[in-house]
């Protein structure tokens, strides 16, 4: 499965071409509508009674939209950039967050990692429309960084993100009073807070996933398959991590076995 989005007690795990719902109190596991098209490493977020996924498909541009209540899929637009290895995220004034990975270009599979890699695409859902600003991306991160991991807490939307050897974390503030969704500017800032305690100056092999846990709390799960600095090369780490909005503090939560090194982490309210 790709990874887990979560929706009013149940946990959806969508798979490149299948949808598995599982329900929290009675652990029963049900299988779902697949999606319209297959797709892999692609983006997925829960809005408003609503499952949204996005990239992952060379075939496709389509945003797709699932009803839980009438276990279907519909398409509901096309996006500006075809996206593979892209994450993404929603915040409360509705909207859809496709951010990073690399641009799949024509009828082949050509990628190009420079286009999407620290860009963020935004569907505002409500209206139907692509949130621009000069370019068909909405914003990127400062400095040109690769985005990991995404979520959203409030209207904010948190960015995990790589520049070179180096780890960052990043609020989007996209300001949602002053939205221009028709075109004209986000009026948004960049806050850069402080970076998880990833051990080392990372390598290569890093994976992250991250939720939001309630209003003031963001848990992140990293895998590093192989770090420089004080742990050797080809150690595996593999942690739960929790940054305190209020405090703007990491701590520690418990190691991950190796053999777990492709978990997702998600975040259920019951």
């Amino acid at each position: 499965m790709h990874g887990p989005c979560q929706r009013a007690g149940f946990v959806y795990l969508i798979g490149r071409n299948a949808m598995l719902r599982s329900d929290v109190w009675t652990r029963s596991v049900t299988i779902c509508a697949k999606p319209v098209f297959p797709r892999k490493k692609f983006a997925v977020a829960a809005i408003r009674d609503r499952v949204y996924v996005a990239g992952g498909s060379s075939r496709t541009s389509a945003v797709e939209e699932y009803d839980p209540e009438t276990d279907s899929w519909r398409i509901v637009c096309d996006a500006p950039c075809r996206r593979y290895g892209c994450v993404g995220a929603t915040t409360e004034n509705g909207i859809f967050y496709i951010a990073g990975g690399l641009k799949l270009s024509g009828n082949q599979n050509t990628l190009d990692a420079h286009t999407c890699a620290g860009s963020i695409d935004a569907y505002h859902i409500a209206s139907g429309t692509w949130i621009r600003t000069h370019s068909s991306s909405i914003t990127t991160v400062p400095a040109g960084g690769c985005i990991l991991g995404a979520c959203g807490i409030g209207d904010m939307l948190y960015i995990m993100a790589s520049h070179a050897l180096e780890i960052s974390f990043w609020r989007w503030n996209g300001e949602a009073s002053t939205l221009s969704i028709r075109g004209g500017g986000t009026n948004g800032r960049w806050d850069k807070l402080k970076p998880p305690p990833v051990p080392g100056q990372v390598g290569t092999g890093l994976r992250f996933s991250c939720t939001a846990v309630g209003p003031n709390k963001v848990a992140a799960v990293v895998h590093v398959s192989a770090v420089r600095g004080r742990v050797a090369a080809g150690a595996v780490n593999g942690a739960l991590l929790v940054y305190d909005i209020r405090s703007g503090e990491w701590t520690y939560g418990p190691y991950i076995l190796p053999e777990s090194r492709r978990t997702s982490c998600v975040s259920v309210e019951c």
